[in-house]
């Protein structure tokens, strides 16, 4: 597993794509539209869940302590640091006062709240994976603050230039978007339709950075004859650059990195069955199964038990925090 186990599950917001415009480091707020800044806070404050929060540090001169999911954490620390605070926001929007939420899943790898609009009317914010994300937008706020058509053109552009690069940096790219409902009240069990046509107001790159001791430890796995694969949830560039820094991978390597879909298209026949002879021209060379759910895991492992290729049968031991 990747995150929390080779990583230390501490996270920051240290990129940011507003408006146009690429930030490498945290921007100033004073050069962000107020309108913008305005759907950053809350879009953050209120679409996360309200146990998480940061809270001062054990010691003094420590970090201050992330406490609950730690990527909801790195986006309330991009709030602090937009010097705005996220608590006077949740006080204004208390818990009983949001009017639905769509919880977290890994499935849509997103978490939608619903508020009703002072003036009337609704308005959803989201956030999630950002490749996820974006295919539910069709606009985005430019440096005005305007909301411009955002078209799959757009999408491709801003997925070669802006989320590739920090994925491609270790970065765990999350998009926050938003939608208003102001004619008539949708039906909001059918979340396929509630979860389209948004407004996508910022990309932010999370870093997650490897724990100190893990680069040691893999090195002595592999003088020992074991060999190293990270299966995770995350983006397979995201994965890739951490695994590298591990020293998983070298980047001279021609081992296999393979998302979840494609793992399932070159493993299963047409009956959507497993087939070991499959699995077995894969397994051997894989390294990095991206995008992956628990399933996924589960069939890798078993996979590789069951495996009759080497000469002799393979011992499997997973590793993580993880629920699965």
């Amino acid at each position: 597993d990747k995150t929390g186990t080779l990583t230390m599950n501490r996270m920051t917001v240290v990129q940011a794509y507003i408006g146009g415009t690429h930030y490498r480091q945290i921007p100033s707020p004073d050069i962000l539209p107020p309108k913008v800044l305005d759907l950053i806070v809350n879009g953050i404050s209120i679409n996360c869940a309200y146990t998480s929060k940061i809270l001062p540090p054990e010691k003094e001169g420590g970090l201050p302590r992330q406490v609950g999911n730690k990527t909801e954490c790195a986006l309330l620390g991009f709030v602090t640091n937009l010097k705005h605070d996220y608590q006077a926001v949740r006080n204004e929007v208390p818990e009983e006062k949001l009017y639905k939420v769509y919880t977290f899943n890994s499935v849509r790898k997103s978490m939608s709240t619903v508020i009703c609009k002072p003036s009337g009317g609704f308005r959803m914010f989201s956030k999630g994976a950002s490749e996820i994300i974006l295919r539910k937008c069709n606009r985005i706020l430019d440096k005005t603050g305007e909301a411009l058509p955002f078209k799959s053109k757009d999408r491709d552009d801003m997925v070669r230039t802006v989320i590739d690069p920090m994925a491609c940096e270790g970065l765990r790219t999350i998009c926050i978007a938003y939608r208003d409902f102001d004619d008539t009240e949708p039906a909001w069990d059918n979340e396929n339709e509630i979860l389209t046509e948004l407004t996508c107001i910022a990309v932010v790159g999370i870093e997650d950075p490897v724990r100190p001791e893990v680069p040691d430890a893999i090195a002595k796995r592999k003088q020992a004859g074991i060999t190293v694969r990270m299966v995770t949830g995350d983006n397979i560039n995201t994965a890739r650059a951490i695994a590298t820094k591990c020293g998983i991978v070298t980047p001279t390597d021609d081992f296999l990195y393979l998302e979840g879909k494609e793992f399932n298209r070159l493993i299963r026949n047409e009956k959507g069955e497993v087939e070991q002879e499959k699995l077995d021209q894969i397994w051997p060379k894989l390294r990095v199964l991206a995008r992956s759910s628990p399933t996924d895991k589960h069939t890798l492992v078993k996979g590789i038990i069951d495996s009759t290729v080497s000469e002799q049968r393979q011992v499997v031991a997973v590793t993580g925090d993880g629920m699965n």
